[in-house]
């Protein structure tokens, strides 16, 4: 068994890594690192497991195999690096760092301990991703040209995620995810990043209330928005390819299904699914064939796919599926972002 200790019990960590954990044969919830009394007297009454007052605390435990860091942006790099030098494999809740300088630190760190190193990019296990993959994989739409990322939505963040120190800024959050879809696709190495920054509307919060980032490759742009200050729906994924295109509403379902107690019970209603349109048999002399348009059921993967692969490499030493170097290449182009922001100005690549 991979004893793992979760450090944080926020959203992020009570919500999603440890029921995450729990559903892991080969993994189990040795404890979690919580600074308030009370938080550790909640998670001891509700998980049955160790509690400790800090992330020295947990190391100082030999039986402790994996960490799992579940805090806000601006401490991975520093914590990771005390869990990698102290022995521990460590996973590191996205984003990994803030700059590149502090995830090259991270690299380091596992280098000269020889532990791994991951990133919890987990949705890469979306269904909608999942389908847009496929499309591509089988060239059902053809060589892709266009593709729209978006989550936006009217809500003001909560805590630490509204402050730009801790949390970086808007694009950190649902925006590494879709950075990180960008850079899986196969689209080649992106060219150029442009983005920008509007400001939020609620006192305190400095992240940013809306971000747009457009990443140019060879032959292809990725347009990724998310917002916190629209009441104006967007469609989760908006895709043109040279013989065909996909559209898709709607987040997907497995994170609510998750938090509300079981991800299992996820589904997709009909009306739910994206939209495929392609041309529909031309005659041989049609130059304008018409569009066939219909509704496409969502490829199904699965968000234990993120750590049954981490206790597969552990245990068998199977290849990481979301390895160090890839989540740093997110970061590098957040960080290009903000400085395009910030300037006015596209910054080139790769």
């Amino acid at each position: 068994m991979i004893r793992t200790v979760v450090v944080g019990y926020g959203m992020a960590g009570r919500e999603l890594h440890v029921p995450l954990i729990l559903r892991q044969p080969e993994m189990s919830l040795h404890g979690v690192v919580a600074r308030k009394p009370e938080v550790r007297a909640r998670v001891e009454a509700e998980r049955g497991v160790k509690t400790f007052a800090d992330l020295d605390e947990a190391l100082d435990d030999p039986q402790v195999d994996l960490v799992v860091l579940a805090t806000p942006h601006d401490v991975h790099a520093e914590m990771a690096g005390r869990v990698l030098d102290a022995g521990r494999h460590c996973v590191v809740d996205k984003v990994m760092a803030l700059t590149t300088a502090e995830a090259d630190r991270m690299i380091a760190a596992r280098d000269r301990s020889g532990r791994m190193l991951s990133v919890f990019h987990n949705r890469r296990w979306d269904w909608d991703f999942a389908t847009i993959r496929s499309l591509f994989r089988e060239g059902t739409i053809g060589r892709p040209l266009l593709i729209e990322s978006a989550v936006c939505r009217f809500k003001a963040p909560q805590g630490w995620r509204g402050e730009l120190g801790a949390s970086g800024t808007i694009l950190h959050d649902w925006g590494a995810h879709m950075v990180d879809h960008a850079l899986q696709l196969g689209l080649g190495p992106c060219r150029r990043v442009t983005s920008w920054l509007f400001e939020s509307p609620w006192e305190g919060v400095d992240i940013g209330g809306h971000g747009r980032l457009i990443l140019e490759f060879d032959r292809a742009i990725f347009q990724a928005e998310t917002s916190r200050i629209c009441r104006i729906d967007r469609p989760r994924w908006w895709v043109v390819g040279s013989a065909g295109g996909y559209v898709k509403y709607g987040v997907d379902p497995q994170e609510e299904a998750l938090r509300a107690g079981d991800i299992d019970a996820a589904y997709e209603t009909e009306s739910q699914q994206g939209y495929l349109c392609t041309a529909a048999d031309p005659a041989p002399d049609t130059r304008d064939p018409e569009t066939l348009r219909r509704r496409l059921p969502s490829v199904r993967t699965h968000w234990d796919g993120y750590y049954a692969n981490i206790a597969a490499h552990l245990t068998r030493g199977e290849p990481l599926a979301v390895t160090a170097e890839q989540a740093r290449e997110v970061v590098r182009v957040l960080e290009a972002a903000v400085e395009s922001s910030r300037e006015h100005k596209s910054v080139e690549g790769p």
